[in-house]
């Protein structure tokens, strides 16, 4: 799939991360400038304990390999 903006490429990353049993809760964009950080929140499945973590766009593949990682151990 080809993403055609910033807001493509998160929405196609809540999806997968949903498929690996991520409840997203939010996702904000941190700062500012040509560098796109992001601060994901999300819970695990069945835990109450909202988790945060940073990412860069550039390593959305990485968060979700990650994920899949921790899907595949459960």
């Amino acid at each position: 799939m080809e993403h055609l903006s910033v807001n493509d490429e998160l929405q196609d990353f809540k999806r997968k991360a949903r498929g690996f049993g991520k409840q997203v809760l939010k996702i904000e964009k941190v700062g500012n400038g040509n560098m796109s950080a992001f601060r994901l929140f999300y819970k695990d499945p069945g835990s109450d304990i909202t988790k945060e973590q940073f990412f860069w766009r550039h390593d959305l593949q990485k968060l979700l390999d990650l994920f899949e990682k921790e899907a595949n151990q459960a």
